[in-house]
């Protein structure tokens, strides 16, 4: 079905009180939005390219960009969101606009290299973080079912979408992420997601409440703190000895005091369950 028109004009921009008057400067700042400016540093010509000790040669041909020169080129194909041909082109335009002598790796190099550079190179293993979240969410995908149900007016009950699971540390990088069938549990994902990761602490939502994953994240050092669920097999079976489970502790203390009361616990104490 077609969409139904958009009214020209909202509400809220019916009811504005402002009314612009300098045109001539409105008009300016909206054609400078389109304008791209690059500014090549000048130390970028440093290590572009790959250097090599005679001594240390390894037999068969030689890297002749560094992971430098590849990075950078990548960054730049994901921000304009171009092709590999196009980016070689791009940056050879930027280089010879700007009087630089060099050159942009070819298509095929960055294609090739790109599977061995990813993310590996920005993360640093040795690097322990404060805290990571984790969550994941749920990307449709379209068949033939959605087309002839756009197209007829149809029905259809069964519907097919993918999960992706994200992990993120406190400045929003993404560190890892995974794509699964939207029927996959989250819990089962996050031992991957976290592997060569060292954090102190994680945060995630009651998705990710079991006694696997509290287990699994103390023996690797990592404080869980996952909001427990509000339901009661979280408190059904008590450890052996009548003693309650760190999870089994947490969902106590909320379900007697209430989600603030425990989240201002968490916050506020930094309290080790």
């Amino acid at each position: 079905m077609r969409a139904a028109k958009k009214k020209p004009f909202s509400e809220a921009r019916k009811k504005s009180n402002y009314k612009t008057i300098n045109n001539k400067e409105y008009n300016d700042i909206l054609r400078k939005r389109g304008r791209i400016d690059f500014m090549i540093a000048p130390d970028l010509a440093l290590g572009w390219y790959e250097s090599y000790d005679n001594k240390y040669r390894k037999i068969g041909s030689q890297k002749r960009y560094s992971d430098k020169a590849i990075l950078a080129c990548l960054e730049i194909r994901y921000l304009f969101r171009l092709k590999l041909r196009q980016t070689q082109g791009f940056i050879d335009c930027l280089f010879e606009m700007s009087g630089v002598v060099m050159t942009c790796p070819d298509y095929s190099t960055l294609s090739r290299r790109s599977k061995d550079l990813a993310i590996g190179l920005r993360l640093n293993p040795d690097k322990e973080f404060e805290y990571v979240s984790v969550d994941s969410t749920g990307v449709q995908t379209y068949t033939g079912n959605e087309w002839l149900e756009n197209k007829h007016g149809k029905s259809y009950k069964r519907r097919i979408w993918k999960k992706l699971h994200i992990l993120i540390d406190e400045a929003g990088n993404i560190l890892a992420n995974e794509m699964s069938e939207h029927a996959s549990d989250d819990r089962h994902h996050l031992k991957s997601l976290l592997k060569n990761i060292a954090t102190q602490e994680l945060l995630g939502d009651p998705g990710y409440d079991s006694e696997a994953i509290y287990q699994m994240l103390r023996k690797r050092g990592t404080k869980p703190t996952i909001r427990p669920p509000n339901q009661e097999p979280a408190l059904a079976t008590k450890a052996k000895g009548g003693e309650c489970t760190e999870r089994q502790t947490q969902a106590l203390y909320q379900k007697t005091k209430g989600y603030n009361a425990w989240r201002v616990k968490i916050i506020m104490e930094g309290e080790s369950w």
